[in-house]
């Protein structure tokens, strides 16, 4: 039994924390219905080069999401195929990551690493999102793994591995894995002088695997398309993405920095391990080893480009979420409370020598890491008010008292809340025992918890607040289909959510030029049509739809 027990224990938490619910909401934001829109569209026209969204080439990113999506839309078109390509990458990747981890740092880092990866928020909230970016990440964070196996094994496979993984990330995001995999690379060949290295690198066979992974589709859509594609794919989302703020996402340097916190939550106060270590013992220290190197690197490189980058989006940061976690457990490794460090397989671990001041500092981050679960039930109070409008608008809207009432009438049912708080003390008589990797697992439980919670609980209210797809079912129910309907002013993400569940592209309806086609209008909850007729208010996503009165165009048609 104590064979089966660990495999089936993962596939359990694989499972509430990745797959549990994928469909329990309906699309959110501007990209999962766009991306799912493309993939619905590739599937019905037999097109799988050129991406197209009602009609029109969509050449802002490369095909590796619509392939996988479309491919799950032979099962049906549905939130759950859409979101299922991330959950499925999410779980390949912590398989793979864990086999890394105990080949090169030892057994007890790589358990250490995938719990801290596979419990953080930014992990677990992009493996259920239908997007490119755990597509992205866990291609581009594989294809590092074997580039670094071949740094410090130099077996030719590796090398191969490496090149076929890229050409993949390639297609998940464009030249951007490219970019990131060569600043890691320069860094790292630059820190140990290991030239020859790169000439291999740039000179081997290898680099055949890449391009006949990547290139194909580039020289198939650039047929299709011309120097259309040149100039909207590669000019417009890559380089003045980078370069300039025309795409509407531009923050300050900083931006950042909050956002790593909040993304490998709840382990945010880890995150003082690496730098006390960058602050004690210095980079020259942390670089003359050549596996800290290298996650050095992977870590720094990729932060600082994307942090100059003109515009910036949350899940940039997520390639960045292994190495770091992996980087902590090492640290926590070395200065495991009340034991000598483990071996790893590899001789290039570092030096084994314990610190007792890091192994008391660890033991009260881990103890406070448990206690941010008491933050999970507040946070997800706040998480339907979040996903509409942003956290900053939902804190607004919110406080303590109107929290309170909110618990007080069981919007998270009292034996939740009181799991979450019984695991604090547990995590803690088992830190003060020095079991510090069961520590670490009950917060995991709590982490895969709370995940249960907003599945079950909290779906309903996240799907009326933040989601159109209730707002379409009534729409359809009533007879009215996408060619009757247009929107006036309502939020980009509601307009894309509503086009990809009415399944048509609805035009903008202004009082001053007649929309012909439309005979219904769904606006902005305050805003007023005199022309028109009320008949819906859809007070979740604030949303009223409006009926228009007849015309002789309308009624021509």
């Amino acid at each position: 039994m104590r064979i089966l027990f660990t495999p089936i224990l993962c596939s359990l938490l694989a499972f509430i924390l990745f797959f549990a619910g994928l469909g329990a909401v309906g699309f959110l934001g501007p990209d999962e219905p766009r991306y799912a829109g493309v993939a619905r569209e590739m599937l019905r026209s037999g097109d799988y080069v050129t991406p197209r969204l009602f009609g029109s080439a969509w050449l802002e990113k490369p095909p590796l999401y619509y392939w996988l999506a479309a491919l799950g839309f032979r099962l049906g078109v549905s939130e759950t195929t859409a979101r299922l390509p991330s959950a499925v990458f999410a779980c390949l990747f912590l398989a793979l990551w864990f086999w890394f981890a105990r080949r090169r740092f030892g057994h007890r880092v790589a358990t250490l690493g995938c719990i801290l990866l596979a419990s953080t928020v930014g992990w677990i909230g992009f493996s259920r999102a239908a997007a490119m970016d755990m597509l992205f990440s866990s291609t581009l964070c594989a294809a590092l793994v074997f580039l670094a196996l071949w740094f410090w094994e130099n077996k030719p496979l590796q090398l191969y591995g490496f090149c076929a993984l890229l050409g993949v990330a390639t297609l998940a995001k464009g030249p951007l894995a490219v970019a990131l995999a060569g600043l890691v690379t320069l860094g790292y060949v630059a820190t140990f002088g290991e030239w020859r290295q790169l000439q291999r690198l740039l000179w081997t066979p290898a680099l055949l695997v890449y391009f006949g992974v990547a290139a194909p589709w580039y020289l198939l859509c650039f047929q299709q398309n011309g120097y259309g594609f040149i100039e909207e794919f590669f000019l417009r989302h890559n380089w003045e993405r980078f370069t300039s703020a025309a795409i509407g996402h531009p923050q300050p340097f900083w931006f950042y920095v909050p956002v790593l916190a909040a993304g490998i939550f709840p382990w945010t106060p880890l995150l003082l391990l690496p730098l006390l270590e960058i602050i004690r013992k210095g980079l020259r220290s942390i670089l003359a080893n050549r596996q800290t190197a290298f996650l050095f690197y992977w870590v720094a490189l990729p932060f600082v480009f994307f942090s100059i980058s003109r515009n910036k989006l949350p899940g940039y940061l997520l390639p960045l979420l292994p190495p770091l976690t992996l980087w902590i457990a090492h640290i926590v490794e070395r200065n495991w409370p009340g034991q000598a460090a483990e071996p790893a397989e590899g001789k290039l671990s570092g030096n084994p020598r314990k610190d007792s001041l890091t192994e008391q500092l660890i033991l009260w981050l881990v103890g406070l890491s448990s206690l941010l679960l008491l933050a999970i039930p507040v946070l997800c109070l706040l998480l339907p008010g979040s996903l509409a409008e942003g956290l900053r608008q939902a804190l607004a809207a919110s406080s303590p008292a109107h929290l309170w009432v909110e618990i007080w009438e069981g919007s998270i049912p009292f034996p939740v809340w009181l799991m979450l708080v019984g695991l604090i003390p547990v995590s803690f008589y088992l830190l003060r025992r020095r079991q510090l990797l069961a520590a670490f697992f009950v917060v995991l439980l709590g982490v895969g918890l709370g995940t249960a919670t907003i599945v079950e609980y909290l779906s309903p209210a996240i799907n009326r607040a933040a989601s159109v797809r209730t707002v379409a079912q009534r729409l359809r129910s009533r007879g009215i289909r996408g060619a009757d309907l247009a929107t006036y002013r309502i939020h980009r993400n509601q307009s894309f959510g509503l086009s990809f569940y009415m399944d048509r592209e609805l035009p903008e309806w202004s009082p001053d030029e007649e929309t012909a086609a439309a005979s219904f209008v769904i606006a902005r909850q305050e805003e007023l049509l005199p022309e028109g007729r009320s008949l819906i208010l859809f007070p979740g996503p604030r949303l009223r739809l409006w009926a228009l009165p007849e015309t002789p165009r309308r009624e021509s048609r």
